[in-house]
């Protein structure tokens, strides 16, 4: 599978808020994406902030360590406060080394990361979403099902830092990673929605798993929000 970054803007939505930032070098491919949520007035500007002020979080800390990597996640999150008071976002983040198929995830929301081979995808996060939650009561109806699968139970906002599940795992040669938003995992492959009918907006971010590193990455969006930089 050839790289690459798909986005598209949902027809309920003025706007395309996802937005994704990746770093090659030496061995190693570093990956944002994040989903900036349209009730706040800045969620595609958050989007494009973040994803890469977290990617450069990621080459910042030697060896993804987690503790570290915490700490400077949180520092840009206080700093959101000054011009994103009012917005969230979800996203989530990888740093992929090529020589030993370590992957180490970090997500917050209800972005996910996956591989797939062929056809077949495995995702390897969990939606912060209520639905997901357990103990609550049975649900009514399929309204209810949809409105506790649309409310976030972690998220980034400049109010409160939450901290993003962080896990370490090896992948196989042959894989594609996948960094997708709720619009494109859920509504598109999960409900079977067509692309050209999505109400959200649907990004996804697919990287081939294989010795090269500096791959070029194919870009279909409908607007500008993928940074791609090769580090040297």
């Amino acid at each position: 599978m050839q790289a690459s970054w798909f986005s598209r803007q949902g027809c309920k939505r003025e706007r395309n808020s996802d937005a994704a930032a990746v770093i090659q070098f030496e061995h190693t491919i570093l990956a944002v994406l994040v989903d900036g949520a349209e009730k706040g007035p800045n969620g595609a500007e958050l989007a494009r902030h973040w994803a890469n002020v977290a990617a450069q979080a990621l080459l910042q800390t030697p060896n993804g360590a987690s503790s570290e990597m915490m700490r400077r996640l949180k520092e840009e999150q206080q700093r959101l406060r000054h011009t994103f008071l009012h917005d969230i976002a979800s996203y989530c983040m990888i740093a992929l080394d090529l020589e030993t198929l370590e992957v180490q995830l970090w997500h917050c929301g209800d972005c996910l990361v996956g591989v797939q081979r062929g056809e077949e995808i495995r995702w390897l996060t969990t939606p912060h979403s209520l639905v997901m939650q357990p103990g609550l009561s049975p649900l009514a109806g399929n309204d209810e099902y949809l409105a506790r699968q649309q409310r976030l139970t972690r998220c980034l906002n400049a109010r409160r830092f939450s901290a993003p599940d962080h896990r370490m795992l090896t992948l196989q040669p042959g894989e594609t990673l996948l960094l997708a938003t709720d619009g494109y995992w859920q509504e598109h492959l999960e409900a079977g929605t067509s692309l050209m009918k999505l109400c959200d907006d649907a990004s996804l971010l697919s990287l081939p798993i294989k010795e090269k590193v500096h791959f070029h990455i194919n870009q279909n969006s409908d607007t500008d929000n993928f940074n791609e930089l090769i580090h040297e």
